[in-house]
Parts: C-alpha cells; sequence; structure tokens
C-alpha cells in the first residue's frame, strides 16, 4: 500500500493561507468570514514579480463556493504587505466582535 503524503498547510498567524491564480483567501473556513486578497498588479523586480497594487475585501463566508460572498469592507494598498497587514487586523476585530 502506498505511503500517504501529509503537506504542510501554510498559515498566518495560526490561520490558513489559500491561493487560486491572483487571488489570495486567509481565514478558517468554518469562520464566517474570510479576508480576500486580489493582486491587480505587478512589476518584474530580477526574476520575481512583485505585488504593486493589491485590492482586499473581507468577505462572507456562509455560502457554498469560497470567494463569492458579499464584501463587507474593502481597501487597496501597493503592495501585498501593507494589504495582508490591514487585513488581517480587520478579520481579526470582525470575527471578535459577532
Amino acid at each position: 500500500m502506498a505511503a500517504v503524503k501529509k503537506t504542510k498547510m501554510l498559515t498566518y498567524k495560526g490561520k490558513p493561507v489559500f491561493r487560486k491564480g491572483n487571488k489570495i483567501y486567509y481565514g478558517n473556513l468554518e469562520d464566517n468570514l474570510i479576508l480576500e486578497l486580489e493582486v491587480l498588479e505587478t512589476k518584474k523586480v530580477g526574476d520575481l514579480d512583485v505585488s504593486t497594487k493589491v485590492k482586499f475585501s473581507i468577505q462572507d463566508n456562509t455560502v457554498s463556493e469560497v470567494g463569492t460572498g458579499v464584501n463587507y469592507r474593502t481597501g487597496e494598498r501597493d503592495n501585498l504587505y501593507k494589504a495582508f497587514d490591514i487585513g488581517a487586523w480587520w478579520l481579526q476585530d470582525a470575527l471578535s466582535s459577532m
């Protein structure tokens, strides 16, 4: 019997991070809200593509498909770090007030 290969899930501050194309989803899929980040623009720095415009939003996660929920709060920043930092704080604040 073939051995089952275990893969480690990428997490940030204890919550899973998923990527699909140019969209990144952050948060537990069991929670009512998740954070969606969408990379709108990139520029080439050496061999890497670096984000220069990122849109982020807190979304309702009670719908059947991830990424199709209602946006409760939306913002835009000039790099992924800033968008992720603010969005993660918004998500934590929203989940704690529920």
